[in-house]
């Protein structure tokens, strides 16, 4: 017998008291063939910058009643296993985190169990107050390994340059390494340290109205934390956005579906590959990002030791061709490059090269041979890392396909949109829209199983920093 591509069938669903997690579960909840009104439905999620996979669990029962007679009071583990279309086998592994929705009837009753994945509520329980020092993707790993048991083949971690030493002050793991993300620096954009004799030559005007000169900050920066079903990730955005395996050591889109009407042809409905709707969220939104500086931003830099002030502008418009893009377009639009010769975001900060520094020299990578282990390298990530992560937003388009468990956030795949041109000018314009096909990176899933119909489909959020496909014609 042929499946359809949204086909899918569970196998066992199963819940253990807390504790007892290493003998026989307290329940099966389901069990092929023996219970098939128990189960109403089950989602799992992945959000890239969500940390910690989660899933809900939609229950009817008859006959047992597991929030009173267990009783469900939180942390009890669940496994689900299901089979997709393809016979191959998936089990995932969640903790209770919330018994929600429920209503009594007079022989049954019905609640949702909200799930997440066990590291994501160990979190909240655990406060760091040692020092940690080394790359942030040292500190990472020593966070992952030390509370959380990760081993090696469960982290997929990037290389970083820029050496650090941080107290937490009772932050949770997870929290620091939110604060890393943004000053974190990928070994294939490493930033070039300046010279006295460049930060003097760099200086350019802000505006008309600034008396003062400014140098130019260069290079791109920041990082995105995330747990998806294989482990856990930290990985550049430049290496996410990129498809190819250059200085960011990018991968091409692992997928490609076309959007095509529903039918319910037998032959259409074992394909795989279908997008069933498609909803574009946001396009364009010039005011948001000229308010958070994603295109041009000044920062006013004062060093503690030396107390010596600069300001530094970091244009997008020329940090373009830096980037890695997930478009076809080649340059920033024109409208987007007259934005950017102004600053609309100002920050401050305190530089501090000298807070881990017990030598008699001087510790600033700027103004020494021979720097110290631990310099700030603000200058290198602050205005970089605003501005990478500004434009990652660009498009977003949420589509529905045919269930594929196979599908991570932080994947790309290529989105092929019939051209929605008149019949008679389309041979010369292509068969897809030229602007709004093209690759997007997944940054939120959502797999929602029918037991009722027996059918999967997969909710792929998808987002991209700039537009086209094969070609584009912004200007």
């Amino acid at each position: 017998m042929i499946m359809k591509a949204r086909e899918f069938s569970f196998k066992t669903i199963k819940i253990w008291r807390v504790g007892e997690e290493s003998g026989e579960p307290y329940s099966i909840i389901y069990k092929a063939g023996v219970s098939e009104n128990t189960v109403i439905s089950f989602q799992y999620y992945e959000d890239l910058f969500d940390i910690g996979y989660k899933a809900t669990l939609v229950l009817n029962e008859r006959g047992q009643n597991l929030p009173g007679t267990m009783p469900i009071q939180g942390f009890e583990k669940v496994t689900v296993e299901l089979t997709d279309y393809k016979g191959d086998d998936r089990e995932y592994e969640f903790r209770v985190w919330k018994v929600g929705n429920r209503i009594e009837k007079e022989r049954s009753r019905s609640y949702t169990l909200g799930l997440v994945s066990a590291a994501l509520l160990a979190n909240e329980g655990i406060f760091v107050n040692r020092v940690l020092e080394g790359t942030p993707t040292t500190i990472v790993g020593k966070l992952l390994r030390e509370y959380f048991k990760v081993s090696d083949a469960q982290m997929k971690l990037q290389e970083s340059v820029n050496s650090m030493k941080i107290i937490p002050a009772s932050k949770s793991p997870f929290s620091i390494i939110r604060d890393l993300q943004a000053k974190t620096i990928s070994a294939g954009a490493e930033p070039k340290t300046k010279t006295k004799a460049e930060v003097s030559s760099g200086a350019s005007t802000v505006s008309s109205d600034s008396p003062g000169n400014v140098s130019q900050a260069k290079g791109t920066a920041g990082f995105i934390f995330y747990q998806d079903f294989d482990g856990f990730h930290f990985k550049s955005i430049d290496s996410l956005v990129s498809t190819s395996t250059d200085k960011f050591n990018g991968s091409g889109p692992v997928a490609s579906y076309t959007y095509q009407a529903a039918n319910v042809d037998a032959t259409d409905a074992q394909n795989d590959r279908k997008i069933m709707e498609v909803e574009f969220k946001n396009e364009i939104d010039l005011l948001k990002k000229l308010r958070q500086g994603a295109y041009s931003s000044l920062c006013c830099f004062f060093n503690i030791n030396t107390g010596k002030y600069e300001e530094y502008v970091y244009k997008l418009s020329d940090m373009w061709d830096n980037m890695a893009h997930l478009g076809a377009q080649k340059k920033l639009p024109q409208g987007q490059v007259t934005l950017s010769q102004y600053p609309t975001r100002i920050l401050s900060t305190v530089v501090n090269h000298e807070n881990w520094y017990n030598g008699t020299d001087i510790a600033s990578n700027e103004d020494s041979e021979k720097p110290g282990d631990f310099t700030d390298y603000q200058k290198q990530y602050l205005l970089q890392s605003i501005a990478r992560a500004g434009i990652l937003f660009n498009q977003q388009l949420t589509i529905s396909v045919t269930g594929n468990l196979d599908l991570r956030v932080g994947n790309k795949i290529e989105v092929k949109i019939p051209n929605q041109i008149p019949h008679a000018e389309k041979e010369n314009a292509g068969s897809f829209d030229p602007e709004h096909s093209g690759i997007y990176l997944i940054r939120k899933i959502t797999n929602i199983f029918d037991n009722r119909t027996k059918e999967c489909d997969t909710v792929l959020e998808l987002i991209r920093d700039s537009i086209g496909y094969e070609e584009s014609n912004v200007k």
